[in-house]
């Protein structure tokens, strides 16, 4: 026969106990790994992730800097969906773009509808493009980050609020921007059997 407790992969020398925690370990990684993740993209802006520094309350209460307020000007925010590659769902923006002037709110929709004949949970991340606006890129309200359940055939709109710093219009590396795409991806977390009942 042959002895089940040695596996070609694992050193003899680690022991049962050892194994289990490093399988333990590996699975709160992953588990840990989307939270992680935005926490390291939000501080560093990595990908186009907004960074939070001020909070809302504090950056819609400045007052407007007169130099700011001259040099407005109207941006284009274009709306991008994707979904991960086995996940068998419909997800779409439900406007093309919005035009927006920095400091101004703004609410926009994305749809999604799951396709499949079983329950998906999904969780979406997001980038904004051109990379050195993200910065500039507040999200008021947001999907992202949050796992999302639907049930067989189900549809639900689900509403980005944001708005674009003031201080987008006064950064001379942003002249050239004009136009902004946020762009979310939803992987699936899981896919379950409906529960009859």
């Amino acid at each position: 026969g042959t002895d089940t407790n040695s596996l070609v992969f694992v050193d003899p020398r680690v022991s049962r106990t050892e194994q289990v925690a490093l399988v333990v370990g590996m699975v709160g990684l992953t588990y840990c790994s989307v939270p992680l993740y935005r926490m390291f993209c939000q501080a560093t802006g990595f990908g186009g992730t907004t960074q939070r520094t001020l909070t809302l309350e504090d950056k819609l209460s400045r007052p407007v800097d007169p130099q700011v307020e001259e040099s407005m000007r109207e941006l284009t925010v274009h709306f991008n969906a994707d979904i991960a590659s086995g996940m068998h769902w419909k997800f779409t923006p439900t406007q093309k773009n919005v035009r927006t002037t920095p400091g101004e709110s703004t609410l926009a929709f994305y749809t999604v509808k799951n396709l499949s004949d079983r329950a998906i949970t999904g969780v979406s991340t997001y980038n904004v493009t051109p990379q050195k606006a993200g910065v500039y890129f507040n999200k008021i309200q947001c999907f992202c980050f949050e796992e999302q359940r639907l049930r067989p055939g189900e549809e639900i709109d689900m509403p980005v609020f944001f708005y674009i710093d003031r201080e987008f219009a006064t950064d001379p590396n942003m002249k050239d921007v004009n136009t902004l795409t946020l762009s979310y991806t939803f992987f699936k977390v899981n896919e379950e059997e409906e529960a009859d009942g």
